[in-house]
């Protein structure tokens, strides 16, 4: 019905437009969270179906703000991709299925950002995905817990590393304005502070962790 109403108030309201996209926005949020909540509240959906409606949905809402070239409602969807989980938590949960989700939303984030420079998107996806990264990992996290998650970090530094580098080229503004500093200096600040804390248990595990770093952003100035 949002949905509905939204793209009906769009069409025939063009002054509203605004409102239209907030609605919009806000029928996915809804669709969001009434397949995770199915999954992870009632266990309606086993963990492989909900996981692919939900990216059925991030799916359909990329196309429909894309359509639009509609910033603010590709927003409100995606935060209410990320804030699915969290509302939606039974603090039972995988973190490799936490992740695996936050992933796919992110994949989708640099789908776009390929498409359209979008900053405060680019900034919505960042903020929440190394936010709940960084509070799991205070609250969660075993070093028996390494080989599962070292992969997702290293999977969501890249993805913004690509998302910077997308925002930079793929923009109409003037080249003073094309960097995002917050991506392109908090990406590294943020996920080697959490791989310093991965790699503790393991000798010269940060020193071989800055080596490589380092040799990544050489190769990538070059």
């Amino acid at each position: 019905a949002l949905l509905a109403g939204g793209f009906r108030l769009r069409t025939h309201t063009p002054d509203k437009l605004a409102y239209a996209l907030t609605l919009q926005g806000a029928g996915v949020a809804v669709l969001y969270l009434t397949v995770f909540a199915a999954f992870r509240l009632y266990q309606f959906l086993p963990a492989g179906s909900a996981f692919v409606l939900l990216a059925l949905v991030c799916a359909f809402s990329t196309a429909i703000a894309l359509m639009q070239n509609a910033m603010p409602m590709a927003f409100i969807g995606f935060a209410g991709a990320f804030a699915a989980p969290i509302l939606a938590s039974t603090g039972q949960g995988s973190h490799v299925g936490l992740f695996s989700y936050y992933l796919v939303l992110n994949l989708a984030i640099v789908a776009v950002a390929w498409l359209r420079a979008w900053r405060p998107l680019n900034l919505l996806g960042f903020f929440a995905t190394f936010g709940v990264a960084t509070l799991w990992g205070a609250l969660k996290y075993q070093s028996h817990q390494f080989d599962s998650t070292e992969p997702f970090l290293l999977a969501f530094f890249l993805v913004y590393v690509l998302a910077s580098l997308l925002y930079a080229t793929r923009h109409s503004m003037a080249a003073r304005q094309a960097v995002d500093a917050t991506l392109v200096f908090g990406t590294p600040l943020v996920a080697f502070g959490l791989q310093v804390q991965l790699v503790q248990p393991f000798e010269l595990g940060a020193a071989f962790s800055a080596l490589a770093l380092g040799a990544f952003y050489l190769l990538l100035s070059a």
